[in-house]
């Protein structure tokens, strides 16, 4: 493929020239041929390379570095950029060692022949990725010095220039001024001041671009280039009138600049201006003649301009009474805007239809340039595999949009499924709490009995036979140990857990103290707690006295567990 690409684009080339030399030949020739585009000979230079033997070209380096400084002598000898397949071979390849500022220059022409062929979106991907490497050597601080690192700055404002250019093309004017603006940073040419001027004015930024056209200006004087003396000189015109000066002086000193530079005869992009400035003026007759001649001496101008001059045609033929035809002129200037304004809303959609489109020509020309089939066939199964591909990509995102249409139905009832159980589990936590306040209370009632109980005795106990009695319902030992777990739950669950807090900072505490702790925390006074285990009321005030004393530091960091 890469072979019979370059045999057709040097088959203008003597055949003689084609002979058989060693790797390191090829290598001096590309030098030689290299020394002579640097020194503004790149008539020799394309002489030069076309006489190396594709044949010889030995390895991925050697292709590389060939398509590389090739695309560059195309280019300074005016002529069609090729080649595409060869420089995606070389991004790669320059990608892979690690070349930076190679792999730049090769996405830099890539994007050129995109943007030649009118793929926009392919151009600026390769633009935006060479702009990132640029970023990310100047991040890295990698020194590039002499020759290389001119070439290296004059790309990069390039690089912004037509990121510019593709910007302004589709008609945003501020994303092409920042550009523009970029690109002065590496190269303060005449030519990019000019973009940046012409930004500025069609922004209606009318100081900023005289200022710009301007300097433009200057540059052109200095270097004595009247053809770009002409059009900054006209472009300033322009922009003086949008600023109010008057059409008459402004016509003045347009053709006084066209004596002195142009042969007195106005340059064709200027006719638009001059229609405009004589209809200002007046100059019926005049405007609509520039406005005529502009049209039938422009066979390519583009849909913007051919916009501008409808609505020209339209106030000139408002003026001369002949609203027929100045309607006609607004409508086609109605329709133009509005095709520019619908491929501007719909731009994104068609930037990643002309990705997909161009990938599919891609594999398909380089099948059918295999199988050297013809031009009618390659366009014929192009339309049939790009209908096929837009219809397949609708049934796939078909399916993915109903196949998230159930994972979302999935996730919603998953989630009232969930808020079911969470409703349920509250429902039987309210209903446990409510067992729980049930049996606090019980329990409660029952302390009480007991309470009442023991200070009843306490108080009135007189025979024998009654004390006894009570004694031994009430007694220590009738308060065996899986009641004392009773209590000691409830008081853990009415207090905080202080049982469970006290057994853990106390782990040798006396099973007795734990006992008497519960029934204090239970709500038993000294003289009912002196009943149930058989001590005196002096003793149980001792005990609890010692007991607050060696709780105390417990206490202080837990102090809702504290007791009277």
């Amino acid at each position: 493929m890469r072979r019979l690409l370059f045999y057709i684009a040097f088959a203008v080339l003597p055949l003689a020239c084609i002979c058989c030399r060693k790797t390191s030949g090829v290598e001096t020739l590309l030098q030689r041929a290299d020394s002579l585009l640097a020194n503004n000979l790149p008539d020799s230079a394309l002489s030069l390379i076309g006489s190396i033997p594709l044949s010889q070209l030995q390895g991925e380096s050697d292709h590389a570095g060939f398509i590389l400084l090739y695309e560059r002598i195309l280019e300074a000898n005016g002529l069609p950029l090729i080649g595409e397949e060869d420089l995606v071979a070389a991004v790669e390849y320059y990608h892979r060692i690690g070349d930076p500022v190679r792999e730049l220059l090769a996405r830099f022409y890539l994007g050129r022949i995109y943007e030649n062929e009118g793929n926009s979106y392919e151009a600026m991907t390769q633009y935006v990725e060479a702009e990132g490497i640029y970023m990310a050597m100047a991040r890295e601080q990698v020194r590039i010095t002499g020759p290389e690192n001119d070439l290296l700055s004059s790309t990069v404002a390039r690089i912004y220039v037509n990121k510019g250019n593709i910007y302004q093309s589709k008609l945003n004017f501020n994303g092409a001024l920042k550009m523009y603006s970029k690109a002065l940073e590496f190269d303060h040419s005449m030519e990019i001041l000019g973009k940046v001027a012409q930004a500025n004015e069609a922004l209606e930024k009318y100081d900023q671009a005289l200022e710009a056209y301007l300097s433009a200006l200057a540059i052109a004087q200095k270097m004595g280039d009247n053809k770009s003396i002409l059009l900054y000189g006209s472009s300033i015109a322009g922009v003086k009138f949008a600023l109010g000066t008057p059409s008459g002086r402004v016509l003045e000193e347009l053709f006084d600049l066209y004596a002195k530079y142009g042969n007195s005869t106005p340059p064709h992009d200027n006719y638009i201006l001059l229609a405009c400035l004589y209809l200002d003026n007046g100059q019926i007759k005049k405007a609509k003649e520039y406005a005529v001649r502009y049209m039938q001496e422009k066979s390519d101008a583009k849909d913007i301009e051919e916009a501008g001059w409808a609505s020209l045609m339209s106030s000139i033929a408002k003026i001369e009474g002949n609203y027929r035809e100045a309607l006609e002129y607004q409508q086609r200037y109605a329709s133009i805007m509005g095709s520019i304004s619908e491929q501007e809303k719909n731009n994104s959609v068609q930037e990643v239809e002309q990705l997909y489109y161009n990938r599919q020509l891609q594999i398909e020309n380089e099948s059918m340039r295999r199988q050297n089939r013809s031009a009618v066939i390659i366009y014929s199964l192009l339309v049939v595999i790009l209908l096929g591909a837009i219809a397949g990509a609708a049934i796939a995102w078909r399916r993915k949009l109903q196949q998230k249409n159930r994972q979302i139905g999935e996730y919603l009832a998953a989630a009232q499924d969930a808020e079911n159980s969470k409703n349920t589990l509250l429902d039987e936590l309210d209903e446990q709490k409510e067992k729980e306040r049930r049996l606090k209370e019980l329990l409660e009632n029952r302390f009480a009995e007991i309470r009442e109980l023991a200070g009843t005795y306490y108080e009135f106990g007189y025979s024998k036979k009654l004390q006894k009695k009570v004694e031994q319902l009430l007694s220590f030992q009738s308060f065996g140990q899986d009641m004392f777990e009773v209590i000691e739950n409830v008081v853990n669950a009415k207090n905080n857990g202080a049982i469970e807090k006290i057994r853990s900072e106390f782990p040798s505490i006396a099973e007795e103290n734990i006992k008497l702790l519960n029934l204090i925390y239970a709500g038993f006074s000294p003289q009912e707690i002196s009943v149930i285990i058989n001590d005196t009321p002096q003793n149980i005030y001792v005990r609890k006295s010692r007991l607050k004393r060696k709780l105390a530091p417990l206490i202080e960091r837990e102090p809702e567990i504290s007791f009277k």
